[in-house]
């Protein structure tokens, strides 16, 4: 699935050749089991009462950013602009336009796949789960479960699904601004992902489960399109990418003050 240079290929080369040595491969699903498991039962209850004390002014700005983490105002944009582009690219354009809808076709590509592929991974762990929610934590506490629950939202509680498109688009924005951002990005997902208690939809456990999935979902797709380099590409062992070169030849023409023709 993954060409040998990439971070995901030689990671998961690492850990094989350690199962083989130490059969540690069993054990990371055990121990990350135990680990949210000691974090529900000794954090989630008191964080999530500790937060309802919180100032209203405060719970307010958590309640308007939390949307943020919703995952349609990326989905739908970038779906319309990719199929918008990728239509227009059966069309004789003229060079400068051809190559920015190139640009903008794989740009959009990349951020709906992430986006959608670690949502749909939620969406299916959620009701396979079926974890209730902080509504019911006075009456059926942190460990209250409904398994194969598949409509009723209120049981849909692990992972958060805001924090793993936050995360996910998080690792999207590092990835096309080559690294750069860390500071803000680590506070975009950080923020999200404590709204999410704050507003009394998720425990303190999903949103750091729903954080390792949008991180682990972004990793596989960020590496599935380097190996075929749509987009980007590996060099010294990190992924770059490549496609805002896609947008000179259009730039060079409008920083002279002239919109080349759109059709040959």
């Amino acid at each position: 699935m993954f060409a040998p240079e990439t971070f995901t290929a030689q990671w998961v080369k690492t850990v094989l050749v350690r199962h083989r040595q130490t059969k540690v491969l069993f054990w990371w699903p055990f121990w990350t089991f135990l680990a949210l498991l000691a974090l529900a039962v000794m954090l989630d209850g008191p964080v999530t009462e500790a937060v309802r004390n919180w100032p209203s002014g405060e719970r307010a700005f958590f309640r308007f950013i939390t949307d943020l983490g919703k995952s349609d105002w990326l989905l739908v944009p970038t779906l319309v602009a990719g199929v918008l582009c990728a239509c227009a690219l059966q069309l004789k354009l003229s060079y400068s336009w051809a190559w920015a809808a190139r640009g903008i076709t794989v740009i959009s590509a990349y951020i709906f796949v992430t986006i959608a592929f670690s949502g749909l991974v939620t969406v299916i762990l959620k009701r396979i789960i079926g974890r209730a929610r902080p509504m019911y934590l006075d009456d059926l506490g942190v460990l209250h479960f409904e398994p194969f629950e598949l409509l009723d939202w209120s049981v849909h509680s692990f992972p958060s699904g805001h924090a793993t498109t936050a995360v996910a688009f998080a690792l999207v924005l590092h990835t096309l601004t080559n690294r750069r951002l860390h500071g803000w990005l680590i506070a975009f997902g950080f923020a999200i992902g404590l709204s999410r208690i704050v507003v009394g939809d998720h425990y303190l456990s999903d949103v750091v489960a729903g954080s390792f999935v949008g991180l682990a979902s972004a990793i596989l797709v960020r590496d599935y399109f380097a190996t075929r380099r749509w987009g980007m590409k590996t060099e010294s062992g990190q992924v770059k990418f490549r496609m805002f070169g896609a947008f000179r030849p259009l730039w060079r023409w409008l920083r002279r003050g002239h919109i080349p023709a759109v059709f040959k």
